[in-house]
């Protein structure tokens, strides 16, 4: 990934249209799974704005501190697992469902995709 320097105002960037992830657009190796969990936050953050929960409320609820609950809405991810995201909506009043789908016929390698409803 190439190294990237902070703009300064009235600096002039840049932009890249993408049709396809902006984690992979940007060149990180775990981009699917980056994508997947910014699905699950997006969802967690919804659910927390749905419930008028205050963000203190919030983590008391799914039982993170809440300076933890607003890095994660944020989107640092790196240090949380799929299983925790989905816990905190579980513990939020949502359901997760996981479905495995029908080998590829082609052998191709599967995948792994978040669907909010």
């Amino acid at each position: 990934m190439a190294e990237r320097k902070p703009v300064t105002k009235g600096e002039e960037v840049s932009v890249e249209r993408t049709s396809g992830s902006v984690f992979a657009a940007l060149g990180y190796e775990d981009s699917e799974e980056m994508e997947r969990k910014s699905e699950l936050v997006s969802a967690i953050s919804e659910t927390i704005r749905a419930k008028g929960l205050s963000q203190v409320e919030a983590a008391r609820i799914v039982n993170l501190d809440q300076p933890t609950l607003s890095k994660l809405l944020r989107g640092r991810t790196r240090s949380i697992s799929m299983d925790k995201l989905t816990a905190i909506l579980n513990a939020l009043g949502r359901d997760v469902t996981i479905i495995v789908g029908r080998m590829p016929a082609d052998g191709a390698k599967g995948r792994t995709l978040v669907e909010v409803r």
